[in-house]
């Protein structure tokens, strides 16, 4: 069962950290991409560090009070994988598939995108900065998991590097 339940982590951490993204306060910064045949400028929503934090807060809070072990992400790493792989795949269709064809393969297509500075939520959610974003919190989760496992295995013994 656990198996079944880990594949779908990571969508499920996707879902949360686009929604504490979305809906946690930031810094409103205006950069330098113009928005898509005008010349106003894009609009960001950056509160990554907030997001950041709060993710290994909850992550430790979850081991703490044993609704799931520190190790589990580790233990279960394969299914991760695979679950994000397989989210990665459908998401990718999907940001692609309903705009039109912007080069001659569908591959660079595919691989490229379709659609320029995706923004949803009114520019609250930039595409491209959720997905840096949950890059490196899904990376340090399963890193602190990892640790986590090393020390639980090897205890005091445990090699300082981690």
């Amino acid at each position: 069962m656990d198996k079944i339940v880990v594949f779908f982590v990571p969508t499920l951490l996707y879902v949360a950290l686009f929604m504490l993204n979305g809906f946690l306060p930031a810094r409103q910064v205006i950069g330098y991409v113009a928005k898509t045949g005008t010349s106003e400028k894009m609009s960001y929503h950056l509160n990554g560090i907030l997001v950041f934090f709060l993710s290994i807060l909850l992550w430790f809070l979850l081991g703490y009070y044993d609704l799931i072990s520190f190790d589990w992400l580790y233990r279960y790493r394969w299914y991760e994988l695979s679950g994000a792989f397989t989210f990665g795949i459908i998401f990718s269709m999907a940001v692609v598939l309903p705009y039109p064809s912007v080069r001659k393969s569908f591959w660079s297509d595919f691989y490229l995108g379709r659609i320029e500075n995706l923004q949803l939520l009114n520019g609250r959610i930039d595409a491209k900065m959720w997905l840096y974003l949950v890059g490196a919190i899904v990376l340090e989760l399963n890193a602190l998991s990892f640790s986590a496992h090393h020390w639980l295995v090897f205890g005091a013994n445990a090699s300082f590097g981690i």
